[in-house]
């Protein structure tokens, strides 16, 4: 779902002439990933969460970016496995 609202949002951050990138990574205290936008202001990439209605703060742990999903994916490749089976994906990020 936050994929989702990434992709309205720079749709339409870019249908209003503003320079935006996809990001991808983890929020501080979650175990699954999560996806925003980072926007061109004053010179800075300046990072905003369409899908939590907010910027973004040190609690975003940047992965990748790009244009849009398909330049920086979490998870890419094929999972073979029986009906039923499922993929789970966990991980715990520390501050040290």
């Amino acid at each position: 779902m936050c994929q989702d609202f990434a992709h309205v949002y720079l749709a339409l951050a870019r249908a209003s002439g503003l320079t935006v990138r996809y990001v991808n990574g983890l929020t501080q205290g979650e175990g699954a990933s999560h996806a925003w936008c980072e926007v061109w202001l004053d010179g800075l990439w300046t990072g905003i969460d369409p899908t939590r209605g907010r910027w973004t703060d040190d609690s975003y742990i940047r992965f990748g970016v790009g244009r849009d999903f398909g330049d920086c994916p979490i998870e890419r490749g094929v999972f073979l496995g029986r009906i039923g089976q499922r993929q789970t994906v966990y991980m715990k990020v520390n501050q040290q």
